[in-house]
Parts: structure tokens; sequence; C-alpha cells
């Protein structure tokens, strides 16, 4: 079975490019463009990991995790933050809310495949 991985970033360009390396890897890929289409697809689909941008407009990164993380359905799936902030109050925050990660922005694609296959190890899948 191939892992599904949820994008969930208001960028569509690095949605696209981030996309074309995981299905080239061999991941099913399932795209959002803000926090609340991430939360229902995440809901509908229960992706194997969720890569997460802090920065969305209307409802941020942090919000997104804390809803993900108060669900019975979704509180075990791993969450990367993607993120071009790396201030260590960002950091600090992200955990509290309970991130699984961070990679800071721009991503280099052998450090995303590296930290997506890790934690898709560790969660079993």
């Amino acid at each position: 079975m191939n892992s599904k991985i949820l994008i969930v970033d208001d960028e569509p360009n690095f949605v696209l490019v981030t996309k074309k390396l995981l299905e080239a890897s061999g991941y099913k890929v399932i795209e959002a463009y803000s926090a609340n289409e991430g939360l229902e697809k995440a809901l509908e689909e229960e992706p194997d990991l969720i890569l997460l941008d802090i920065i969305m407009p209307y409802k941020d990164g942090f919000k997104m995790l804390a809803e993900l993380k108060k669900d019975e359905l979704t509180r075990h799936i791993p969450v990367i933050f993607l993120t071009a902030k790396s201030e260590t109050n960002f950091l600090f925050e992200g955990k509290r809310f309970g991130v699984t990660d961070y990679i800071i922005k721009p991503i280099v694609a052998e450090k995303l495949l590296k930290y997506v296959r890790k934690y898709l190890i560790l969660s079993g899948k």
C-alpha cells in the first residue's frame, strides 16, 4: 500500500513541485490550499503524514494543527511544518501544539524525502 501524504500550503507552485517529487517517490499525494480545506481532507482521506505550511491566510498552520490534535481520527497523524520562519518562537510554538518536526523553506528534495520516510516508518506506515 502506498502511503498517503497531505500537503497543505497556500502556494500552488510549491504544492505542485512537492507533489511531483513525492509522487515520483511512490507516494499518493492529496492537496489542500488552506487550513480549512486541509482539515476537511485530513478527515476524509486519513493521510499517513501531513506536510503543513504555518503562514496561510484566514487560519494558520498552528490553528490547523491544534484542531488535528483534538480530533480522535487525526491526532495520531505525524505533522511536519514546512515554513520559511526559522525563529525560535515559531519552533517552540509548534512543539507546544504537537508538531512532529520542521523543515525550513526553501526545501531540499533529499531532506524532505528523508523526513517523510523517517516519520512514515516511525508511525508504522
